[in-house]
């Protein structure tokens, strides 16, 4: 998995390859510093091709520190296959997705 993190008025995480149970911990590592940084997080989805539940898990995470701190965290260029998981598992319900 690659993540690639850009500053500006928002800060903008590009997710590419697989967020799975082994690279779950790196994200959750390399995310844990803008969270507290910065107001508003865009994850680029674009490139991300899988997402597991330990995936999910750091997405949720990062919505709540967002959330207790006034931020928010948004979806973007979600792609088919991980649009379904987001919509099995109901996370697209209270994630906020945009195409």
């Amino acid at each position: 998995m690659e993540i690639n993190i850009i500053h500006g008025e928002k800060i903008i995480v590009e997710l590419a390859g697989r967020l799975d149970t082994s690279e779950a911990p790196k994200a959750k590592e390399a995310i844990a510093d803008i969270i507290q940084e910065k107001n508003d997080v865009v994850f680029d989805c674009e490139e991300l091709e899988y997402i597991s539940s330990s995936g999910l898990r750091v997405l949720l995470e990062a919505q709540k520190s967002l959330n207790a701190a006034g931020g928010k965290l948004k979806l973007i260029n979600v792609q088919p296959p991980v649009q379904s998981v987001l919509d099995m598992t109901g996370f697209s319900i209270f994630l906020d997705l945009n195409a």
